[in-house]
């Protein structure tokens, strides 16, 4: 702009008359006199305005050649954009364009027109810093679902790590999610950020959705198993929806699940016992795709191990059968305590005393989730058996009756029998009792009684397991139950329950741990496996067992086989966690209502057309090029055409 000073040349050239004029004599100057004032005056007219063009002409040049331009922001400022973009499962959901996360991959692809602005991106599971327009679109089009949701306060925090602290660089933080209820957690204050953070919700079309929420054994008998699989509504629903149960890739059965204006439905199947199961439940909503289907695996059943101390009890042995159990009796002397750990249940057969060492170890058992039966003897210490219960804390035995007694009532809805009896059985011939222990259980649930309307059997449950609690022994000198039909099916019962119903599944997250009862060598490791990939996770291996932790190993839903050196060990499901099925979002507008930097929007076009406008450069020098030519051109007309 300096060069604006050379304007003065022109003007002192104009001002001072440096032209030479040639004398003519003439004999008569009365015409010439008439015409000279006539030209003067307009030569003078044109001289200046040839002037004030050609200083036009040159202000437009030097103005063009300093690239003037409007802006908020100076050339030298550059931009970083920091854009998280949420891609966990809810943005599966359809919105006005196609599927949430496509849309906006779409969306930011077609606006990343500034190649002064570096971007950096945030996902559930990635962080990428300072990428290129090019880098930038590759990692859109490539962008999977994942498992794992970030909360409000992660985000903002990964955000903070990665703005720029230069003077010359603008931060800017957009947000780009349909900021689920999960995506906040109660109470909690958001880490403070300087930049301008841009909250950009996008909604689906269809907020109601339908989804397997999960599958559970409702009952077992020796055949087949009950399994009663929950689907939900996120809204209450008068429609039905079809629903399929697969063991592998084949079909098991077809059902539908109607809803019956609620938000729920459950489902019953049925499957037989001997075989592994590997089920996949399937429903067909067009809503989201990734809580349409739920697997499950059942091993084939393990043997239950079984212990009886005390004298042998032939009817204990006719129950307890080898197909099902291992079944072990053994004298309380020759008890070898280190198997008392391996076992399901444990009977405790009219032992008269229970030593301490017995106690510490059934202690340890129970609460470890093992199963206790206690049948006293007739001789039983009230004192021994007092501190073996309140070791468990089961209560106590508060005295001995010898009286005759009948068992004569049933309870019909006790878990262990419920599903014995098709009818009420009212008319049987009463099993009786001569000998009785009272009692004073914590908790208790009576499962028969006597005539007394004490209990004969009772369950308590105590901090890991079962207790079973028989109030009078069962030889036949003092009672006939062993004989009557209801000794089968309630300590058949027993041991069934004893062993704990498996989990049929796992939640996928970066917590999930298995515990495998294997033995494996000392160089060997357990390899996890599906169709796609195989991974050793880490583990500890102990004498019978191996524990895995799988940290963020899985991500993808289906089934993994345990192997050890190729042999299959166990099969196990994993499932995506069903938070994200509730498409319910929080308030932004009230969230975010005392933080002045935070701006909210449900458009990425708007958005993005702001930051541009505020970005953008409005270059003047082509005006001043043009306005030059244009005064250049005037000039021209001036000289050609001005005293014509």
């Amino acid at each position: 702009l300096y060069a604006l000073l050379l304007l003065i040349v022109p003007i002192l050239v104009h001002l001072f008359q440096l032209q030479r004029f040639v004398k003519v004599s003439f004999t008569n100057v009365k015409i010439l006199k008439s015409i000279e004032k006539q030209t003067r005056k307009s030569a003078r007219l044109k001289k200046w305005l040839v002037l004030i063009a050609r200083l036009l002409i040159f202000t437009c040049l030097i103005f063009a050649f300093a690239q003037p331009y409007f802006s908020k922001y100076s050339t030298q400022q550059n931009f970083n954009t920091i854009i998280y973009v949420d891609n966990s499962f809810s943005m599966q959901a359809k919105g006005e364009n196609g599927e949430l996360l496509k849309s906006i991959a779409q969306k930011l692809i077609e606006n990343n027109t500034n190649p002064n602005s570096t971007i950096s991106l945030i996902t559930n599971d990635e962080n990428f810093k300072n990428l290129d327009a090019k880098s930038f679109k590759n990692e859109l089009i490539t962008i999977k679902y994942h498992p794992n949701k970030l909360d409000l306060n992660t985000v903002f925090l990964k955000a903070k790590n990665l703005e720029s602290d230069q003077e010359n660089i603008l931060n800017k933080i957009i947000l780009i999610s349909d900021f689920q209820s999960i995506n906040f957690k109660e109470g909690q204050s958001f880490i403070p950020l300087k930049s301008s953070v841009n909250l950009i919700k996008l909604s689906p079309k269809k907020l109601n959705n339908i989804y397997v929420d999960s599958v559970f054994i409702d009952g077992k008998t020796s055949s087949e198993t009950t399994l009663k699989v929950l689907v939900k509504s996120t809204k209450n629903s008068t429609s039905s929806t079809p629903i399929s149960l697969f063991n592998s890739s084949k079909l098991i059965g077809k059902t539908t699940s109607r809803f019956n204006n609620s938000n729920s439905s459950l489902i019953r199947f049925t499957i037989p016992n001997s075989i592994n199961f590997n089920g996949k439940i399937l429903l067909i909503d067009d809503s989201l795709e990734f809580d349409n289907e739920l697997y499950f695996s059942i091993s084939e059943p393990e043997k239950i191990n079984v212990l009886s101390i005390g004298d042998a009890s032939e009817f204990l042995a006719r129950i307890y059968t080898e197909n099902e159990f291992n079944f072990n009796t053994t004298p309380l002397q020759n008890l070898n305590y280190n198997n008392i750990q391996n076992q399901h249940l444990i009977v405790l057969n009219e032992l008269e005393n229970i030593p301490t060492e017995l106690i510490n170890s059934l202690q340890y058992f129970s609460k470890n989730g093992g199963s206790l039966v206690i049948i006293p003897s007739e001789n039983s210490t009230i004192d021994s058996y007092n501190s073996f219960f309140k070791a468990i804390n089961l209560g106590e035995i508060t005295t001995k009756i010898e009286s005759n007694h009948k068992i004569i009532t049933i309870n019909y809805e006790h878990p262990l029998i419920k599903d014995v009896f098709e009818t009420k059985v009212d008319n049987f011939q009463y099993p009786k009792t001569n000998l009785q222990y009272q009692t004073n259980l914590k908790n208790s649930s009576s499962i028969i009684k006597l005539d007394n309307n004490q209990p004969f059997i009772s369950s308590v449950e105590t901090q890991g397991g079962t207790v079973y609690l028989v109030s009078s022994p069962l030889n036949k000198e003092i009672s006939d139950f062993t004989q009557s039909p209801l000794v089968v099916p309630i300590f058949y019962n027993f041991g069934k329950r004893s062993l704990k119903i498996p989990q049929l599944y796992q939640v996928i997250s970066s917590e999930n741990e298995l515990e495998v009862k294997t033995s494996i060598g000392k160089d060997n490791v357990l390899k996890m496996s599906n169709e796609t990939i195989e991974f050793i996770p880490l583990q500890t291996s102990t004498q019978n067992k191996v524990s895995l932790k799988l940290q963020n190993y899985i991500l993808q839903s289906g089934f993994y086989n345990i192997l050890n050196d190729n042999d299959l060990i166990k099969t196990v499901a994993f499932n995506y966690n069903r938070v994200e099925s509730n498409l319910n979002s929080i308030n932004l507008e009230t969230l975010f209502n005392n933080h002045k930097n935070v701006t909210i929007s449900t458009s990425i076009d708007t958005v993005f057309n702001e930051i541009n406008n505020l970005q953008k450069i409005n270059w003047l020098f082509k005006w001043f090029l043009a306005f030059s030519v244009l005064f250049l051109l005037i000039e021209m007309l001036i000289l050609k055409y001005f005293n014509k």
